[in-house]
Parts: structure tokens; sequence; C-alpha cells
């Protein structure tokens, strides 16, 4: 099954939305085009196929509160409205032409350590998250000179990550952010190991660069 798409609404017009505005949508599928030849095996399509009502359920009951939390700990709309293609094919997780996630290591086709279907969900709102931060961080940050001298996917994911874990705080998702940050930090780039660690350097480290997103001014053009 090449391309099928399961639509489900986010609802949340009233937090992210002008009055009168229809609500965002987010529509999910499975997309595996880009796939080189015979890269796919039959039965990891199968479960894929099998678990995208779960994967969207998961998402209808964290991510309307995620996306609120955005707006609520910024004082800046956030409406992720478009389309996830989730994939099996060899690439990684990105949001280079919309929101794309990689979910050969959440089926127990793949491998026999899966991780949950909940951090595909979080990866698909890290990857959502990707624009927002681009608009937003302060082209003269403090606190990315402080880093200047980490890799660019460093700095490029520090504010990222202290909003997602922001978010995932104030929804009392704690064991979920657990569950992200150890798995990120096991992923084969030390990018985000690393991004982690400066984030999570104390207590309230993360509020820091949430700060900076909210009080930043004019946004990047």
């Amino acid at each position: 099954m090449r391309g099928a798409l399961i639509t489900c609404s986010v609802i949340v017009a009233a937090t992210v939305l002008a009055a009168g505005q229809p609500a965002p949508t987010v529509r999910f599928g499975i997309d595996n085009r880009q796939c080189r030849a015979a890269a796919v095996k039959g039965e990891w399509e199968r479960e894929l196929r099998e678990r995208l009502p779960e994967f969207v359920a998961l998402w209808n009951t964290v991510g309307p509160r995620m996306v609120t939390a955005v707006s609520t700990l910024t004082g800046r709309p956030f409406s992720p409205a478009g389309s996830v293609s989730l994939t099996l094919c060899d690439v990684p997780s990105n949001s280079f032409f919309g929101t794309t996630v990689n979910m050969r290591f959440a089926l127990r086709s793949f491998t026999p350590s899966p991780v949950p279907l909940r951090y595909k969900v979080d990866t698909a709102f890290h990857e959502m998250l990707h624009e927002f931060i681009g608009r937003h961080v302060p082209d003269t940050s403090p606190l990315l000179r402080a880093h200047a001298s980490e890799s660019r996917c460093v700095a490029n994911h520090l504010h990222l990550l202290a909003l997602q874990k922001a978010v995932l705080l104030a929804g009392g998702d704690g064991a979920a952010l657990d569950v992200v940050i150890a798995t990120d930090s096991a992923l084969p780039s030390s990018c985000y190991k690393t991004a982690w660690g400066i984030v999570n350097a104390s207590p309230t480290a993360y509020e820091s660069f949430v700060r900076e997103l909210s009080t930043s001014g004019a946004a990047r053009q």
C-alpha cells in the first residue's frame, strides 16, 4: 500500500487560530515511493498499515495538547497543518520537504526491540517544530553565541529540544520525555545526545531557551 492517507483533525482551533478560521488538519500517511527497489519488505508494510490507525489515535490523544502548549509557552501561534509521511525507506526522520518520520524501528517485524509508538508521535512533533524554531530563534541569540563551538546540528536543536521538553512537562508527560531523551541520545549521530546534555545541564537550563523563543522580538524573515 503506497501513499495511502488517513486524515485526522487537530482539535485546537480556538487556541492557535483566529476565531472563525477552520481547524488545522494533520494528514498521516504511508509513503515509501522514494525507497530503493526491494528496500522495504512486505511484512514491514503490512505491520505499518495495521498500526497506522493506532498512530493516528495516539496523535489525537496527545497531539492537540502539545500544539496548544507551544502557543501557551511562547505566546506565538503554532498551527502545524499539513501532511506527515510515515516511511520505511532507509532515511532519517526529517522536515526538509514536509514532515517525514522513519517508522522502521517502531516495528516488531523490523527489530526485536522496537521503540514505543509514542516515541514516533513525539518524533513527528519534533519535526513539525523545526519551521517554528527557524522563524523564532533570534539571529543574535546569546545562548547560541555561548555554544558557538558546537556543530550546526547541535545548534539547530537546542531551542527545539528545550521547547519539546517544556511542552512534555507542561502536559504531565515526564515518562514520555524520559523515553525521548534516552532514545535520541542512543541515535548514531552524537548531535542529539550533545544537544540534550546542554538543554539538561541544570534543572532549569531549558527554560532560558524557551524564553528566547517567546521574547525574541521580530521573527526571522
